[in-house]
């Protein structure tokens, strides 16, 4: 094999680890290594995704050599995984993780603080230009300090949707499956698509705002309890059970679902975000709902009959 197939039927990270196995051996023509630049130069997710293929077999054996077969054998092993829990690679190599259930704050470098909610992961990339944070998944707060260092590095959240540029001191972070949300708490955050990166606009506390890879969307106000997640509660004004059900998802192993008219239904009131199944009780109890459980692994939430 000469090259590699850049054709749709084969995934980038599988490009990507055909490409760690081929420039594994001590010798490279230069024709090899001629494909391989023309290979990354037709995408920039190409090299996104051989560094982090690259990284991955480094972290594994960074001291060992060894044989093409044992890199194809062990990157192949870590891929089939990564496809059967449905995850990116980026999110196996986030340098920060969290479990279900677990909510973790964690202390920077420079004295800021992130806290990560549960189920989540994150990067983090500080250097002398820039303090840099990469949700990879999931949510989280980040209390911003200023930097005393020669630079005056920012600080940056990023996701797969934009950035968001710390104008001040707090604010939270969230990527879903489809968008990302941002929360700003306490003074000024610049925000920015993916596609337009240099037109940002400057959200003030207590505004909010959801952006996708396009565009930013009209900001709206922040709930008052944007960051109850933070001390394990999840508080509601008038919400609609569909939106808390995909919340709960979040803190509870195995697989919520709500009937389309159950969705319906709205809660005011107080949820702990540290035990799902306490949770659920409290929301029957509130709603006429009837909540069934199979196997401990599926919850299916449906109207009383």
């Amino acid at each position: 094999m000469s090259k590699v197939d850049g054709t749709n039927s084969t995934s980038l990270s599988e490009q990507a680890a055909e490409w760690v196995i081929l420039l594994s051996d001590g010798e490279i023509s230069h024709e090899l290594r001629t494909d391989f630049e023309t290979w990354l130069a037709q995408d920039s997710r190409h090299r996104e995704a051989y560094e982090q293929v690259d990284h991955l077999w480094q972290s594994l054996t960074p001291q060992k050599r060894q044989s093409r077969k044992g890199i194809k054998l062990v990157l192949s092993i870590v891929l089939l995984l990564c496809g059967l829990h449905g995850l990116p690679l980026s999110e196996w190599l986030a340098g920060e993780h969290t479990s279900i259930g677990e909510i973790r704050r964690i202390a920077l470098t420079d004295g800021s603080h992130i806290t990560l909610d549960s189920d989540s992961a994150a990067d983090i990339a500080f250097d002398t230009h820039q303090r840099r944070i990469i949700l990879r998944r999931g949510r989280l707060l980040a209390e911003v300090t200023p930097d005393f260092s020669h630079s005056q590095r920012p600080f940056i959240v990023e996701t797969r949707d934009g950035i968001a540029q710390a104008l001040g001191t707090l604010y939270t972070v969230e990527q879903s499956d489809y968008d990302s949300i941002v929360n700003v708490i306490e003074s000024r955050v610049a925000i920015a698509s993916r596609a337009r990166p240099h037109q940002p606009i400057t959200l003030q506390a207590g505004q909010s705002i959801r952006l996708d890879r396009r565009q930013l969307y009209q900001p709206k106000t922040t709930s008052t309890s944007a960051t109850s997640w933070t001390q394990a509660r999840l508080i509601y004004q008038d919400a609609l059970l569909d939106q808390i059900i995909s919340d709960l998802a979040r803190y509870q192993k195995g697989v919520l679902k709500i009937n389309e008219q159950a969705g319906q239904l709205r809660f005011t009131g107080v949820l702990p975000a540290d035990d799902a199944e306490a949770a659920l009780i409290i929301l029957q109890d509130a709603l006429p709902i009837h909540i069934k459980q199979y196997g401990g692994w599926l919850v299916w939430i449906d109207l009383q009959k």
